[in-house]
């Protein structure tokens, strides 16, 4: 039975490099995957995709965009790992990008995560907390972290 990966993306242009990083640490017959997107809950307009009401679309014209954003990136991303033979699901969450994927990751009862890491300041780090280094810090499996501009 394939072993559970999760890739935490965020619909940066870094996402192709952690899509190229799964597929050439994950096999197609030994790993299924899970290409998770956590959104922002201010800007999140629906908890699944569905389409905007003509109101949403002029009262919340970024938390649409934003949205749709991030359904086309894990459409792509989910495309791209079938296309290379993995068996791939993906989803959106509105929820703090930490908890989305710790919370995931235990649910799928995955092997590994794989996702980014920003090259921050000091005071980038400060202001901006890593959200690898806390998804490292409360998760009992290994995180693949690939860096990103």
């Amino acid at each position: 039975m394939p072993r559970p990966v999760l890739i935490a993306i965020d619909a940066s242009p870094a996402t192709s490099a952690l899509l190229a990083l799964a597929q050439r640490y994950c096999h197609p017959d030994e790993h299924a995957l899970h290409v998770l997107l956590a959104i922002d809950s201010t800007f999140a307009v629906h908890g699944q995709p569905a389409p905007y009401t003509a109101g949403e679309l002029s009262e919340y014209p970024a938390a649409c965009e934003e949205q749709q954003l991030a359904e086309r990136a894990i459409a792509h991303a989910v495309q791209t790992l079938r296309d290379a033979g993995f068996t791939t699901q993906g989803s959106t969450l509105a929820a703090e990008p930490v908890d989305a994927i710790v919370d995931t990751a235990k649910a799928l009862d995955c092997e590994l995560i794989i996702m980014g890491h920003r090259h921050l300041s000091r005071l980038g780090r400060l202001l901006d907390p890593s959200v690898s280094g806390k998804v490292i810090d409360r998760v009992e499996i290994p995180v693949l972290v690939g860096a990103t501009v």
